[in-house]
C-alpha cells in the first residue's frame, strides 16, 4: 500500500509536468475584440469553436453573473450559436463552462485567465490517470508496473493528450465515467457504515456527466446498470426460488442525481425556454452583411463577401453544425444577426443507424481518425480483453461492464452523423473508452506467457503511439476530415498536417512561447519530452523496480 502511494504522487507529479509544459494558451484574459488577433488561428488556443463556445460563457459568468453572452461574444463563438429570446449560447453543454469558472477567476488575477481555465481540463485528467492505476491495481490486481504502464498509454500514447490541454468536454466525460466505474466497485465490495457515500458519488458523477455532454446520459448507463446489479442482489432459495435483498444506499442515494438533474433542468427553463430544451437544438444563430453572398467552404451556407472575410478563420476551422438555408439581407452597409427557420433538431434527429458502417471504420481505421491509424498501441487491448474473458476469477462482472461501456461509446458515434468529430485531433469521440483499452493493454502484457516478447512490441507501438500524441498536443487539433481537406490548400487530414508546424516553431505550448522558444527550436522541444517519455516507459517496462510481480 505504501509504495502504490508513492506511485500514486509519481503519477501525479509527472502528468502535471507533461500537461503543463504542453499546455494551450497565452498570457493575458482575451476580450472578443482581441479574438481578430488571431487567436482562432491554427496552434493558438482557440483554434476550434468547441474552445470558443465555452469559454465565452466562463468569460460572460466572470464579468456579467449570467450565462447567455453578448453579440460580440456569439460572433466569436460563431458558428456553433444558438439563440433564444434574443440571447445568445453556444450548442454545447453548460457544464464545462460553469466547472472552469473558478479556475478563470483565479487566473484572471494574475493575467492568467485563459491558461488558468484550461488547467482545469488537465487537473480532470490527472485525476483520471490516478483512478486508472487505482482500477488497474485493485479490480484487474494488474502488478505495479503493468498498472503504471497503462497510466502512460491512456496519458501519453493516445490522442487523449490533446484534449487534456485545451477546453473540450472529452476530458471531462472519461473522469466521470472511470471514477463512477471505480466508485460502484468499491460500494459493491464495502460493507462498512459510510458504504452508502460511494453510491452517492456515482449518482452525482452520472448527473454531472450530463451537464458536460448530452450523450453521457447513454455512454454511463452501464455504469448505472452496474450498480443496480450491486444494489439488488438474488440468491436461490432451498425451495428453488428466488430471495431479492435490497442494498437500499444504492436506491435512496439517486436522490442525489436528481437534486443536480433539477438545477440542470431549471437552468434549460431560465436560459433556454423548457427543461428539455438543449442548448444544441436552439436556433441557429447567422450573422451577416448585404453585399455580395459568398459561399463558405464546407457549409451549406452563403454569407456575404465581407462577413465571409472576418468569419473565415471560424468557420474553416471547425464547423460541423451549419446545415441551414441560404439567407441574404435587404439592407446595405450594415451588419446585422438574424435566425434562419429549420426544421425543428432533435437529440434523435443526430443519430442514424445507417450511419454506423461508415462511421465505425472512420473510428477505428481510417487514415482520417481511426483508432487504430493513430494509436496503434492499442492493437494488444484485443489480446487483454481476450485474457481477461478467459481467466477463471477476477471480476468478470467489472469486464462486462468495462466491454458494455466501449462497445456502447463506439456505437453511439458510429451512428452520429460526424464520425469525425469536426476538425479535430485523433478520434475524440473514443477518449471515453481510452482508459479502458489502456488497462487491457496492462492485462495483455501482464497475463498469459512471452513476456518479454511483448514487452519489446508494447514499447514499440508505444514509442508511435505517444509521437504522434506529442506532436498534435503542441501543435494543433484543427485537423479537417478528408472530405474538407480536399478542398484547402494542403490536403492533409491526419497528424501530417502537424508536421510543418512542428518544423515551423509553430506550438499552441504556453510553456513554450513565453518561456523556450527563446531557448530551443520546437523540434528540440519535442525531443526533449519525448525523450523523457521514452526513457520512462522502458524503465516502467523492464526495470526490476516496476517488473516485479507482486
Amino acid at each position: 500500500m505504501k509504495k502504490d502511494i508513492f506511485i500514486i504522487l509519481a503519477i501525479i507529479l509527472f502528468g502535471a509536468t507533461l500537461y503543463t509544459l504542453t499546455l494551450r494558451g497565452a498570457p493575458g484574459n482575451p476580450t472578443a475584440s482581441e479574438f481578430k488577433d488571431n487567436l482562432d488561428m491554427p496552434t493558438y488556443a482557440f483554434e476550434l469553436s468547441s474552445e470558443r463556445g465555452r469559454y465565452v460563457h466562463v468569460v460572460s459568468l466572470a464579468q456579467r453573473g449570467t450565462f447567455d453572452i453578448t453579440e460580440e461574444w456569439a460572433l466569436v463563438a460563431y458558428p456553433d450559436v444558438g439563440v433564444h429570446n434574443d440571447k445568445y449560447y453556444s450548442f454545447f453543454a453548460p457544464g464545462v463552462s460553469y466547472f472552469t469558472l473558478p479556475f478563470y477567476l483565479l487566473g484572471s488575477k494574475f493575467g492568467l485567465g485563459q491558461v488558468a481555465t484550461f488547467a482545469a481540463e488537465s487537473i480532470v485528467s490527472i485525476i483520471t490517470l490516478v483512478f486508472i492505476y487505482l482500477i488497474g491495481r485493485r479490480i484487474f490486481k494488474l502488478p505495479l508496473w503493468a498498472a503504471v504502464f497503462a497510466v502512460l498509454v491512456y496519458g501519453f500514447g493516445s490522442t487523449s493528450w490533446s484534449y487534456a490541454i485545451t477546453l473540450y468536454q472529452n476530458a471531462f466525460t472519461a473522469c466521470f465515467i472511470v471514477t463512477a466505474l471505480y466508485a460502484a466497485w468499491c460500494f459493491g465490495e464495502s460493507r462498512a457504515r459510510f458504504a452508502w457515500l460511494y453510491a452517492v458519488y456515482v449518482w452525482l458523477a452520472y448527473a454531472l456527466a450530463i451537464t458536460v455532454d448530452y450523450p453521457n446520459a447513454l455512454l454511463m448507463l452501464p455504469v448505472m446498470v452496474y450498480l443496480a446489479y450491486l444494489t439488488f442482489l438474488f440468491k436461490k432459495t432451498e425451495g428453488e426460488g428466488i430471495a431479492i435483498s435490497v442494498r437500499w444506499a444504492g436506491v435512496v442515494t439517486a436522490l442525489a442525481f436528481v437534486i443536480v438533474t433539477g438545477f440542470h433542468f431549471a437552468h434549460n427553463v431560465y436560459y433556454y425556454g423548457g427543461w428539455s430544451k438543449l442548448a444544441g437544438t436552439l436556433e441557429s444563430y447567422r450573422p451577416y452583411t448585404t453585399a455580395t453572398t459568398t459561399p463558405i467552404m464546407g457549409t451549406t451556407d452563403t454569407l456575404t463577401s465581407a462577413s465571409a472575410i472576418s468569419t473565415l478563420p471560424s468557420v474553416l476551422l471547425g464547423t460541423t453544425s451549419l446545415v441551414l438555408a441560404t439567407t441574404t439581407a435587404t439592407t446595405t452597409g450594415t451588419t446585422t444577426a438574424t435566425t434562419t427557420p429549420m426544421k425543428e433538431k432533435t437529440v434523435s434527429g443526430f443519430f442514424h443507424e445507417q450511419n454506423i458502417p461508415n462511421g465505425f471504420s472512420i473510428l477505428m481505421f481510417s487514415d482520417e481518425r481511426g483508432l487504430l491509424f493513430f494509436t496503434p498501441i492499442f492493437l494488444l487491448s484485443f489480446l487483454g480483453i481476450w485474457y481477461a474473458l478467459r481467466r477463471k476469477g477476477g471480476d468478470r462482472a467489472v469486464y462486462v461492464v468495462l466491454l458494455c461501456l466501449m462497445a456502447l461509446n463506439l456505437f453511439l458515434y458510429s451512428s452520429w452523423g460526424d464520425p469525425w468529430g469536426g476538425w479535430a485531433y485523433g478520434p475524440r469521440y473514443l477518449i471515453p473508452s481510452m482508459p479502458w483499452l489502456a488497462l487491457f493493454v496492462g492485462v495483455a502484457l501482464a497475463w498469459g506467457g512471452a513476456a518479454f516478447s511483448k514487452k519489446i512490441i508494447a514499447l514499440a507501438l508505444f514509442l508511435y503511439s505517444s509521437g504522434i500524441a506529442l506532436i498534435g498536443a503542441l501543435t494543433t487539433n484543427a485537423i479537417p476530415p478528408k472530405s474538407e481537406a480536399m478542398f484547402l490548400p494542403i490536403n492533409t487530414y491526419n497528424f501530417l498536417k502537424n508536421v510543418p508546424f512542428l518544423q515551423e516553431g509553430k506550438s499552441g505550448s504556453f510553456v513554450y512561447n513565453t518561456y523556450v522558444s527563446a531557448h530551443f527550436s520546437l523540434l528540440e522541444y519535442f525531443l526533449i519530452i519525448y525523450g523523457v517519455l521514452a526513457l520512462i516507459a522502458v524503465l516502467v517496462l523492464f526495470v526490476s523496480l516496476f517488473s516485479r510481480h507482486e
